[in-house]
């Protein structure tokens, strides 16, 4: 295969097993324009068939065993499209060709290959591509908050041939969007952007005015009051501008995380009641849950699954053909409900398991029993139920969250959900975790608690992928209990700008190297690479504590140093 092809598409011989193509997509898909198939041909490059990952997830679930051969599980007659054919003529003639095979092409096809007379592949096109250009499938999307979520769907839709208007109540946001400049940090994010601006498929506003969208997309966030209880005001009033301009046919996507059955019981109500309009007849409703990482969005927006959940089935199906012109395949499930508990699923799953790794770390303390190494003992060759890792906490704005929306209704707090209320409870006493080590600390080498110089390396509340997110994140938690107490708190980040670290309060000392011979404390509380520099190995001037929140120090360098004290989850040098 040339150069070009192999940018195209990953490609496989049919006797390689499925678990050498799973390892090749891991490792190439970034490298190309198709990431979601594999095209499997022989030893001249003749086309034998192909496989996508959804028929690599079939195959889980149908218990074939991934030493199998590919070719055991691969399509051996694709849609194929002879290169004489016209790129005005690839939609006829594919969908000709589907309907010879009783096949529905907005749903089953995505890719389409072109081959030469000797059965080689020569390209790739998508076919919704095509249908967009051809006006089929072209939509007009508002897009309600230009978060995280907001944003990164807007540029992707924008990317796929859609009419994007993204709307925040935030000006300066709106006017920093226009002019090409993200406040979001996300990789691949910023070009994407330019370019979509440049060619005029995407602008933004503070207000959708007179404007009239085929699609519109709730993004904004549903954070929690200090009663614990969901603040649903940006939501209600998102729904009050969706409602003075819906017409009939239109769409309405709910993609912002909300406690189950407010779609329901809340968004469908309250625009039936405003507009005259019925949900299922005259308009559509779905939800459809965001579940990509920061830091991956632009990636995962392209290859991870979208789940859809509709009111009714023609929603369901409307909504199905939207998103099937952004990622490889859409899942379906049978209610609204299904679908908004989803992405709560996800990480309250996430938390409760972290809570549990978080929950034994607490309790080695007791012991001064190091948690990575005792975890790391549990699952040496144990083939089952892999114990996550502890953290000092969890952060990030879903995570701290999700688990109690989980464990709520539209009104509040439900009393027959506990496991996400008590995996908060868990991370967040594993957030404060340093705080107790430090007051070990300062009593054992008989030192004020405020007379501590203590630097926090990592404010970002992760590290892996890149993210100059601070929202949930574990060191502010920390430096806001040590503030008032302590008199010298420095922040370092490798992503975060320093300017945001002194909004914060931090004391900063951009040179990292001086920010570590100045400090007493060092608290390293995300997993960025970056955070193990050469100098913390160093002989400290009198004395240091170095708490290894993710492992990533040398436990032996560092205890063998003289002035020194190494401490983690769980433990702490005598």
């Amino acid at each position: 295969m040339n150069s070009f092809i192999k940018s195209l598409v990953v490609s496989a011989f049919p006797e390689e097993s499925i678990d050498v193509v799973i390892r090749k997509m891991a490792k190439e898909s970034r490298n190309v324009n198709y990431p979601g198939i594999v095209v499997i041909l022989d030893k001249q490059g003749v086309l034998l068939g192909v496989v996508t990952d959804g028929d690599i997830r079939r195959s889980y679930a149908n218990n074939i065993l991934f030493s199998d051969a590919i070719s055991k599980i691969m399509v051996d007659k694709p849609i194929t499209i002879s290169e004489k054919v016209t790129e005005e003529n690839i939609s006829l003639e594919v969908i000709r060709k589907v309907q010879l095979d009783k096949r529905h092409h907005s749903e089953w096809i995505r890719h389409v290959l072109i081959i030469n007379g000797k059965n080689q592949l020569v390209n790739i096109v998508d076919y919704l591509d095509i249908l967009q250009h051809s006006n089929n499938l072209v939509n007009r999307v508002a897009i309600f908050g230009m978060g995280y979520v907001g944003i990164t769907l807007a540029v992707s839709l924008a990317n796929r041939g859609h009419q994007v208007t993204g709307i925040d109540v935030q000006e300066d946001i709106v006017d920093s969007l226009n002019c090409g400049k993200s406040h979001v940090f996300e990789p691949g994010l910023l070009d994407m952007l330019t370019a979509n601006l440049k060619r005029g498929s995407i602008n933004f506003s503070s207000d959708l005015g007179l404007d009239t969208h085929q699609v519109y997309i709730v993004a904004v966030g549903t954070p929690l009051n200090s009663e614990s209880k969901p603040d649903m005001s940006a939501l209600i009033n998102v729904l009050e501008v969706i409602s003075t301009t819906l017409h009939s046919g239109d769409q309405v996507m709910l993609r912002s995380t909300v406690p189950v059955g407010v779609t329901r019981e809340v968004v469908i109500p309250y625009i039936e009641n405003r507009t005259n309009l019925k949900a299922g007849k005259d308009f559509y409703v779905s939800f459809a849950p965001e579940r990509t990482i920061e830091g991956n969005a632009m990636h995962e927006l392209k290859t991870l699954p979208q789940v859809v959940g509709g009111y009714s089935p023609q929603c369901v199906k409307n909504s199905v053909e939207f998103w099937s012109t952004l990622t490889p395949s859409v899942v379906r499930v049978d209610t609204i409900e299904a679908a908004e508990m989803v992405k709560l699923a996800n990480n309250t799953f996430r938390d409760v398991s972290f809570s549990f790794a978080n929950e034994l770390a607490l309790l080695a303390d007791r012991y001064n029993v190091n948690s990575f190494e005792l975890i790391n003992a549990a699952n040496e060759g144990y083939p089952r139920n892999k114990i996550p890792l502890p953290s000092p906490g969890v952060g990030g704005y879903c995570l701290t969250k999700d688990p109690i929306l989980f464990s709520c209704t539209s009104k509040g707090l439900r009393k027959d959900a506990v496991l996400g209320i008590s995996s908060r409870r868990v991370n967040e006493k594993a957030a404060l975790y340093p705080i107790k080590l430090i007051k070990r600390y300062a009593k054992k080498i008989q030192v004020s608690l405020s007379d501590l110089n203590i630097l926090i390396i990592g404010v970002a509340f992760k590290g892996v992928p890149e993210t100059t997110d601070i929202r949930g994140s574990v060191a502010i938690d920390i430096f806001n209990n040590l503030k008032g107490h302590v008199d010298n708190i420095f922040g370092w980040d490798a992503v975060v700008d320093s300017k945001e670290l002194k909004k914060v309060g931090f004391k900063v000392l951009d040179d990292l190297s001086v920010a570590i011979c100045c400090s007493d404390v060092i608290l390293i509380l995300n997993n960025h690479p970056n955070n193990v520099y050469s100098d913390i190995y160093k002989h400290p001037e009198s004395y240091r504590l170095i708490f290894d929140g993710w492992n990533q120090v040398d436990k032996s360098e560092i205890e063998k140093t003289v002035g020194m004290t190494y401490a983690t989850m769980g433990y702490m040098t005598h």
